[in-house]
């Protein structure tokens, strides 16, 4: 029996400053509304993640970043 989901590849599309850039993605999980925490003097400042939530079923989940991964890559 074949995995059908093998064959698709989940691209997030996202817009900043009007350039529209593509990420790709292991699985997409929906859409919710969080708060977000810095990562504290503990970790200090991390590229590329602006903090980090706690969601719902108590996983904690980093927040990417994505303007400045972009200023990463450029």
């Amino acid at each position: 029996e074949k995995n059908i989901e093998a064959n698709y590849i989940y691209v997030v599309v996202v817009s900043i400053d009007g350039e529209k850039i593509g990420i790709i993605v292991d699985k997409l999980i929906g859409e919710q509304e969080i708060v977000i925490k810095g990562l504290g003097d503990y970790l200090g400042r991390v590229p590329g993640f602006a903090g980090a939530t706690i969601l719902g079923d108590g996983k904690v989940a980093l927040i990417v970043d994505v303007r400045s991964l972009l200023n990463e890559i450029n």
